[in-house]
């Protein structure tokens, strides 16, 4: 089950092709546009929980596009894509509504961050009731992701980015079959929790939320036999 499905819209097929194959490898559902009319549509249809979008492009460019998305869908996350001469500009479309930028060459750790956080934002302003899918994994990356990006800078910084990393690890090994990896890594976002609270950078709140969904990830795989 995919971890969610991410759109990526550039008109450089080298630049699809790398963002395609590492997203997929990473266990997300990935679908490509070469335009900003193709970007539309596939938005307009409701195929993206995620849009990777290019600030530079023919036609329709990515400021016009990123305009013309907030339109038909206000809480879709949409993460900017720029050269490094065009971050002034991608500084600029946060205000227009885009959810955060990466430049090229790209630093996927970064860039692998900013996508599940914006996920996990769009989980949070989901409607109330039932999920369409019960997926145990999702839920903790939006439930760490929402606790780590609610910490002050220092501990953000020190211990939340590994609540970030330790969580999209386990999703990703239990996706891929190694329970034995994905619970390893839940053991070590408890850890970072217990760190956490004791120094005081963890609402219990916050913590009560990641635990509950830790332990539903951790009822989710198969037991050891």
């Amino acid at each position: 089950m995919a971890l969610g499905r991410i759109l990526v819209v550039d008109d450089e097929a080298p630049v699809r092709e790398v963002l395609i194959e590492y997203f997929t490898t990473e266990g997300y559902a990935v679908e490509s546009a070469g335009s900003g009319a193709e970007a539309l549509t596939a938005v307009r249809g409701g195929r993206a929980d995620l849009v990777l979008l290019d600030v530079r492009m023919p036609g329709l460019d990515g400021v016009q596009v990123l305009r013309k998305i907030r339109e038909l869908n206000e809480d879709v996350p949409v993460i900017m894509v720029t050269a490094n001469e065009d971050v002034g500009l991608a500084k600029e479309t946060l205000r227009l509504g885009a959810f955060d930028y990466v430049a090229k060459p790209f630093d996927f750790d970064y860039l692998d961050r900013a996508v599940a956080a914006g996920l996990a934002r769009a989980g949070e302003k989901a409607p109330p009731g039932p999920a369409p899918e019960d997926n145990p994994w999702k839920r903790l990356a939006r439930a760490a992701f929402g606790a780590a990006r609610a910490m002050q800078p220092p501990a953000r910084t020190s211990t939340g980015e590994r609540i970030e990393t330790a969580a999209l690890a386990a999703a990703r090994n239990a996706a891929a079959g190694r329970c034995a990896v994905a619970d390893e890594h839940l053991a070590e976002i408890e850890l970072l929790l217990d760190v956490a609270a004791e120094f005081g950078d963890l609402p219990a709140a916050d913590r009560a939320l990641v635990e509950s969904a830790l332990e539903a990830a951790r009822r989710s795989l198969p037991a050891a036999g």
